[in-house]
């Protein structure tokens, strides 16, 4: 997907949001801390409440994005410039499409190609966007990825 289709498809972070939330749910969203399906959106601040565990979460608690300042469609275009480049990429570029400092756009970058596909992973071109959208929603930020994100909170 390249930066025009996503500012036509995109046109503001409220369908970022409902994007990620297909990815990363499909379409039965369940509390990001308990898993819990009794759980109500909230207009103002894209964050849904749960009833089950009494805690607010948004599409990105637990993963990748968790915690970043950049919105989400800021991402996408982060996602689809990484996904286009073929050879070196340019972090200037970047820097210009999405509106912020350099070394913003260089540890975006650098973020990013943590979740490239490994060299036994064959992803078509076509497909890495997507690709990239999907790990960087799925992917936990904490380090135990192998304990599910309600026990790596009762830890912290």
């Amino acid at each position: 997907m390249s930066i025009e289709e996503i500012k036509l498809r995109f046109s503001n972070d409220v369908e970022a949001f409902a994007y990620f939330e297909t990815l990363r749910w499909g379409g039965k969203n369940s509390c990001a801390y308990c898993g819990s399906h009794k759980i109500s959106a909230r207009q103002l601040d894209n964050r849904f409440h749960c009833s089950s565990c009494r805690r607010t979460f948004s599409v990105t608690a637990g993963t990748f994005l968790h915690g970043s300042k950049i919105p989400l469609k800021g991402w996408l275009y982060a996602f689809a410039s990484v996904s286009k480049s073929t050879g070196r990429f340019s972090i200037r570029q970047l820097q210009r499409d999405i509106n912020v400092s350099y070394t913003t756009a260089w540890q975006m970058y650098q973020d990013i190609k943590k979740l490239l596909p490994t060299s036994e992973e064959r992803i078509p071109v076509n497909e890495m966007f997507e690709y990239l959208c999907k790990k960087a929603i799925a992917q936990v930020k904490h380090e135990e990825t192998s304990k599910p994100l309600k026990e790596q909170l009762l830890v912290a």
